[in-house]
């Protein structure tokens, strides 16, 4: 099959409308406010508009006055002033506008011309990659990816925002938390203990919940996992470390009375917790030694197809970067600075499960931040932290375990202990008292 490109269609771009901005800016001197946070002077096709543009953009950044003078001296200034027709081309842009009011419609065709020409670079530059053939296809995919997404992100974050805005929304966050005092002001996470620190899991935050091998952290997270998309927030899995029927397993015994070994080995089947769990938006993917580049394309198809709200990652130290990095703390680094990325680009929140190092020890003692594992880049990206611990002693069989927590990083509140029960069993956590005072 031979790929044929036409070359006989124009470049997107719309004159008339460049000329109406340009004249529009020229006779009233206050319409640059309304359009300075949506037009870049690479927005304009047009050479010659480029300059005109740069030059009263120029002058605002100076808080000089725009007008036709202003302008025709700033372009004599730059030596530009015959490149772009002289004088009389600015009298003659004047003359084609009789007023300003429609400056923001004309500037929204010129931004949405540049915005097509931009997706065509953004084709060329794909197209170029496919051409090279590169052996390796999840990090050319997600390149590929990150041009569209990245022009995406840009189209949807063009305007600035000014402050009496944000307190704006902010009065009405508040507002509302006064309407449903009760109610957490992010994504509940099921178990009032994290919640009393938290407020909820807030949307572009990376949580890292770090343990020693056999505390709960996978059977917590799953947990987490279970409670968020019970109250409908749609969930992304990906388990590195046990396979889909696991998981289904774990979330049958958390969500019925049979234990995990009797739904494990299909001595029970548990035909209601199984239809209670059929209608949750959650989906798993349990690719072993997943890449940090297959992780995001995977995160942003599921996040085009779906609402997507949480992702979880279990674990952290199993993923690797597809790359040669020097050593394995900078391997981690960079896979927890493109989870933390990931998170703000989806809009999401990425908990991530991380293992401890052998210096946390098993002495029942609360783990420091420094003792998560190759922690130089989890310590620094995440916005939470919680750690889990237990006691030395044994506890008697059939006995639920008391597992002890901590909020040991929180970047927008406070930090502090939280006691949570775990059935192993049914690999299930729950709260340890009814009452809802500070978690002890």
């Amino acid at each position: 099959m031979t790929l044929q490109t036409r070359t006989d269609r124009q470049v997107p771009f719309d004159e008339p409308a460049e000329q109406q901005v340009l004249g529009a800016l020229l006779i009233d001197r206050d319409a640059i406010f309304k359009i300075a946070d949506v037009l870049a002077t690479d927005d304009f096709y047009v050479a010659r508009h480029q300059r005109i543009y740069g030059a009263i953009y120029e002058l605002l950044q100076r808080r000089e006055r725009i007008d036709t003078l202003t302008v025709q001296v700033e372009l004599a200034r730059r030596e530009e002033l015959d490149r772009v027709g002289g004088a009389a081309y600015l009298a003659d842009l004047v003359a084609r506008v009789a007023t300003a009011m429609e400056i923001e419609r004309h500037a929204h065709v010129v931004r949405d011309k540049a915005i097509l020409r931009r997706l065509l670079g953004a084709a060329t530059q794909i197209a170029a990659d496919a051409y090279s053939e590169p052996t390796d296809m999840p990090i050319t995919l997600d390149k590929a990816e990150q041009r569209l997404f990245a022009l995406r992100d840009d189209t949807a974050n063009t305007q600035l925002r000014h402050i009496q805005t944000a307190l704006q929304d902010n009065f009405q966050h508040l507002s509302d938390r006064m309407d449903r005092p009760y109610e957490v002001s992010g994504i509940p996470s099921g178990f009032r203990e994290l919640d009393f620190y938290t407020e909820g899991f807030t949307q572009g935050d990376l949580v890292v919940l770090g343990a020693r091998p056999s505390v709960g952290k996978t059977s917590l997270a799953l947990a987490l996992a279970f409670n968020i998309a019970k109250h409908g927030h749609p969930t992304l899995i990906f388990s590195l470390e046990m396979d889909t029927k696991q998981i289904v397993s774990r979330f049958l015994a958390m969500n019925s009375r049979s234990d995990l070994l009797a739904l494990r080995t299909g001595n029970v089947f548990d035909t209601e917790a199984a239809s209670s769990l059929a209608g949750l938006p959650i989906l798993i993917d349990d690719t072993p030694g997943i890449s940090i580049m297959e992780l995001r394309t995977k995160a942003r198809r599921a996040s085009t197809n779906d609402r997507l709200e949480v992702i979880v990652v279990d674990y952290i130290q199993l993923m690797r970067t597809g790359e040669d990095e020097e050593n394995r703390v900078q391997e981690i680094s960079t896979i927890t600075r493109n989870l933390k990325s990931l998170a703000r680009e989806l809009n999401v929140v990425v908990i991530g499960l991380s293992q401890l190092s052998r210096a946390a020890g098993d002495s029942g003692l609360e783990p420091k931040l420094s003792t998560l594992r190759e922690s130089g880049g989890l310590e620094q990206d995440s916005d939470i932290v919680l750690m889990l611990w237990r006691d030395k002693e044994d506890t008697p069989p059939g006995a639920p375990r008391l597992i002890h927590g901590s909020v040991a990083k929180n970047r927008n509140g406070p930090t502090g202990p939280f006691s949570l029960l775990f059935a192993s069993e049914q690999a299930r956590f729950f709260s340890k008292a009814p009452d809802t005072d500070m978690p002890v």
